[in-house]
């Protein structure tokens, strides 16, 4: 029944995390769509920093909140929530002006941040036992790009896909309102994730893991804007295939990151960083608007997974889980707002200086990544360190059977090959560098001191033989 019960937290968290993310992309994508009927392309990226700043209040609200909201208030202010969002959708969809988008927009994604930021947090909690945080991340997000694909190509009117959106906000308010219900109040202050091990400086890895989001964010996000001028301003018509790469370079990222328990995970994000920087230089030279999409889609796949599994096993080391649970969403939201005047601004720049930036914050984010993977103390397989206890106290044994019978370090030398070899005594003889007849002269010197009558004795009597015997 525990096993039961734990694999049901388990698919829930992951179906809620995915409606998450889900609803959260879905009503960006909304927003800008109903943003562009009331401004210009540039007017659409501002108003995204707005929503995207309302978010991040809203993850930072998230642990004062729970601390001040308990027993039944918890499941009136979900219910409140999830209205406020509901009413904040059909308000957007409506689009009569350019604050009847704006502010319900503010609002609902400020809603959104602090439901994210408990839902991250209860993931932390019920995956916490499990080595493939990464990819029950993974999972999550392809899920809920696949939603998205889904809202966006097979929802065949405007008002269907806000529907969709809306149902989906009301059954993830549900889905979180459950698995509260399985958080132990009492484990609130336990160290919960496991898999890399011991943090040396949990302070020092979180500083150095958010410079390293937010410098990623900004190569990132340069990429994002890029392909947002483009869609909103109408030129070419992207369309929904690639939410698809989306799903699968986010499926993909959880499966590699999880290889020897995220033991590489720095090193892959790191490289994915080094593409994305190289597809922003080829692409201000004149590349191809398609190779630099694709790239985008592979590359933004990796990254959520890696902030996201990256501050989740953060948490785990920090006397605030709650608050570094979501904040890898919530440093890359706001990175988004910081660097988003400044993307814009540089994409109307010459190409080189957006390619000396792009090389200056690659050169920034190794540094930084290096500081935050030397923060770990990896742990010893369970096997391995069994394997070293029992190497160690056979190397004892060994040392006091040649004491208590008084053996030559010759024959010492001798008995340790014969206790490791199956051979014959010419190739044994070989081996250790001395004639057959002298290795039979040691062999019958150790039957004497050991008084067995052969060399299978001989090992037999050292297996059976116990120390102060």
């Amino acid at each position: 029944m525990k096993i039961d019960l734990e694999n049901r937290k388990r698919i829930l968290s992951i179906v809620a995390l995915a409606f998450f993310n889900f609803v959260f992309l879905g009503a960006e994508y909304m927003f800008d769509n109903m943003m562009t009927y009331v401004t210009d392309s540039e007017g659409v990226v501002l108003a995204e920093s707005y929503i995207l700043g309302a978010s991040c209040i809203g993850f930072f609200l998230y642990p004062v909140l729970d601390k001040i909201i308990s027993g039944s208030s918890k499941y009136i202010m979900a219910f409140a929530s999830a209205l406020a969002g509901i009413i904040c959708i059909f308000t957007i969809c409506r689009h009569s002006s350019y604050m009847s988008v704006l502010l319900p927009g503010c609002l609902l994604f400020a809603v959104l941040g602090i439901l994210g930021g408990e839902i991250h947090y209860i993931f932390s909690v019920v995956i916490s036992e499990r080595k493939h945080l990464a990819g029950n991340i993974g999972i999550a997000y392809a899920l809920g790009i696949f939603m998205q694909f889904i809202n966006n190509n097979l929802v065949f009117s405007e008002l269907g896909e806000f529907v969709f959106i809306a149902v989906t906000l009301a059954v993830f308010v549900v889905l979180i309102m459950k698995l509260e219900d399985y958080i132990p109040r009492e484990n609130e202050n336990v160290l919960y994730i496991n898999g890399m091990g011991n943090m040396k400086s949990p302070l020092i890895a979180g500083v150095a893991l958010t410079l390293a989001v937010v410098l990623m964010s900004c190569i990132f996000s340069t990429l994002n804007i890029s392909v947002t001028l483009v869609h909103a301003g109408g030129s070419v018509d992207i369309g929904q295939w690639p939410r698809l790469i989306l799903a699968l370079s986010g499926l993909m990222a959880g499966f590699i990151y999880d290889i020897c328990e995220r033991k590489y995970m720095n090193i892959t994000m790191y490289c994915v960083t080094l593409l994305s920087t190289i597809c922003v230089v080829v692409t201000e030279l004149g590349g191809p608007f398609l190779v630099g999409l694709i790239l985008f889609c592979i590359s933004a796949g990796f990254f959520v997974v890696f902030f996201s599994a990256a501050f989740i096993e953060l948490s785990g080391n920090t006397k605030v889980p709650k608050l570094f649970a979501g904040l890898g969403r919530a440093t890359n939201n706001l990175c988004a707002i910081l660097t988003g005047a400044l993307s814009v601004a540089l994409l109307k720049n010459s190409g080189m200086v957006i390619i000396i930036t792009a090389l200056c914050l690659f050169v920034l984010i190794s540094i930084v990544l290096y500081i935050y993977s030397n923060q770990f103390e990896r742990k010893i397989d369970t096997d391995e360190e069994d394997k070293v206890t029992y190497e160690a106290d056979e190397e004892e044994k060994f040392q006091a059977f040649c004491e208590q019978f008084s053996l030559t370090p010759r024959e010492s030398e001798v008995l340790k090959t014969l206790l490791i070899s199956d051979e014959n005594v010419q190739d044994i003889a070989v081996k250790i560098s001395m004639s057959r007849a002298v290795l039979y002269r040691h062999i019958t010197n150790l039957n004497n001191k050991t008084d067995t009558k052969s060399r299978i004795g001989l090992i037999q009597f050292y297996y059976n033989w116990r120390k102060n015997t």
